[in-house]
């Protein structure tokens, strides 16, 4: 009897091991392309042509010391999988591969393609819209670069990084409905002061706040780059939903975008929010401070810097704003938050909003303890600034400055230069003396996502972005909003890639934040 169940016991292994073995090799040869296309299609083609791609940068490095000569960098946003939610598809051998990106680039005399992989940037599945991270070796001085299905292939837009070398770069998140103008000007007067440059990201602004910025351009304070929201031509929201599932309106693409932009010709890289501002403290420049605190210290892949909270007050008329009259008004509130790092981008391929979700073993971070990131937390615009008799102080019991007076006195200097520019001196009547779309983001994000955060009900939250609240339209308000134009693109399996060309701004389409 007993002799009986053990060989029942032993039947029943080897035909559960057989069945396994069956599926397993099924896959396998699936996956190898052994099995037809024409019946891969008929098993899971539903499933795959779900996966819709936005390409949100691409650009071709002739030499890269760290991505290797003639390569290719994408950044793109995809839809996730459906949910898996039963125990058999939970196993590991039914848990769906990420689809390779085949690449066929062409020059004046051969061509090649390539196969890769890509690596996740968002770390999370809060959103199903994702942003990721692809890189592959092409054939050199290619005139044409193509992502390739098993059906068809589709050309796409690239571009060769800027040459001009930088020592630091600072990158803003992608801005919409913005109307700090004295944020701003708070900010691009340190960065240039102390030897960094800004690479500023735009969805929208109030229009003379535009104007504004570009004069900064022109002055070469800074660079300030289109951020299209991703469109799919002719797909379901059900399938891709660029709206209502991208984090922060791609603010981790943007982020990856300029880190890969800058990537041969900066020493480092960081970056902020228009409201964050990193005044070094350590030594004369950013770079100095950098080098200082790595201190000869061997793959370091970035630095972190904590950020504490202050309020600021500014006047509220762009004639009499005062670079020292809104530093003397700056006070430390006690409380600190997440905090942002600097990357030196010869280690670092791609990161998320904070930090990078995943970094080589050999690369390492360092914690800074002695600087922090002044985060302009609540700005009060008023008729009339006074300022204090003392300078602020940096940390709540410090005795030290942030700024020496002379600093201050030197970087008001450079802004009173700027603002008596015939075309500047004209806009600052017209620049905003009310914040009317930060009050309703405020509110927005606060309801919609940092209340639930901080009190612990993460999983309430939904996607966050700007589309969770409405943004009603003023006639007094006019906007300059980024615009481009989204080609209709074949059909790919198992991806269909979508993209934008002509990227520009535009007055017609109003004061939203997509």
């Amino acid at each position: 009897m007993r002799r009986g169940k053990l060989l029942l016991i032993i039947c029943i292994v080897f035909i559960f091991i057989f069945i396994f073995n069956v599926i397993f090799i099924y896959r396998a040869l699936r996956d190898r392309k052994i099995i037809s296309e024409e019946d891969y299609e008929n098993e899971e083609s539903k499933e795959r042509d779900d996966f819709k791609a936005f390409i949100t940068s691409s650009y071709f490095y002739p030499k890269s010391k760290s991505l290797g000569d003639n390569a290719l960098a994408l950044v793109l946003t995809i839809n996730q999988k459906k949910s898996i939610n039963n125990w058999w598809n939970l196993q590991w051998w039914n848990i769906p591969k990420n689809p390779e990106i085949v690449v066929l680039s062409r020059n004046a005399t051969s061509s090649s393609i390539v196969r890769t992989q890509y690596w996740k940037i968002t770390p999370h599945e809060v959103c199903n819209m994702i942003a990721i991270f692809a890189t592959v070796q092409i054939i050199p001085n290619p005139t044409s670069i193509s992502l390739v299905g098993y059906n068809s292939l589709v050309d796409i837009p690239f571009e060769i990084p800027p040459s001009i070398e930088r020592d630091v770069v600072v990158c803003i998140s992608p801005l919409f409905i913005s109307e700090q103008w004295q944020n701003f000007l708070f900010a691009v007067h340190i960065y240039k002061k102390f030897g960094a440059f800004m690479n500023l990201y735009l969805i929208s602004a109030v229009d003379s706040f535009y104007y504004l910025m570009k004069e900064y351009e022109n002055e070469n304070y800074l660079t300030i780059q289109p951020w299209v929201s991703a469109k799919f031509v002719g797909v379901s929201p059900d399938i891709a939903d660029p709206y209502n599932q991208i984090e922060f309106r791609n603010q981790a693409g943007s982020q990856t975008d300029c880190l890969l932009k800058y990537k041969e010709t900066a020493k480092y890289v960081t970056f902020l929010d228009l409201d964050d501002v990193l005044i070094p403290r350590l030594a004369p420049t950013y770079l100095e401070e950098i080098i200082k605190i790595i201190n000869n210290r061997r793959n370091i892949a970035f630095i972190h810097y904590h950020k504490e909270n202050h309020e600021i007050s500014t006047a509220k008329h762009g004639e009499q704003f005062s670079f020292e009259k809104m530093f003397s008004t700056l006070k430390y509130e006690g409380a600190r938050e997440t905090g942002k790092i600097v990357v030196d981008p010869k280690n670092l391929n791609y990161t998320w909003i904070h930090f990078p979700p995943f970094m080589p073993v050999q690369m390492r971070q360092i914690v800074v303890k002695e600087n922090v990131i002044t985060h302009l937390k609540n700005i009060l615009w008023l008729e009339e600034i006074n300022g204090n008799d003392e300078l602020p102080k940096y940390y709540n019991n410090s005795e030290e400055h942030i700024l020496e007076y002379d600093t201050i006195s030197s970087i008001e200097n450079d802004l009173q230069t700027m603002m008596k520019k015939p075309n500047i001196s004209k806009l600052l009547s017209k620049l905003p003396t009310h914040h009317y779309y930060a009050n309703l983001i405020g509110k927005c994000y606060f309801e919609k996502y940092y209340s639930l955060h901080y009190s612990g009900r993460i999983k309430e939250i939904t996607c966050p972005g700007p589309q969770l609240c409405d943004y009603d339209q003023r006639e007094d308000i006019k906007c300059i909003h980024v615009d481009a134009d989204y080609p209709e693109v074949p059909k790919l399996k198992p991806v269909s890639y979508y993209f934008a060309k002509n990227r520009r701004f535009s007055k017609n389409i109003g004061c939203y934040p997509h």
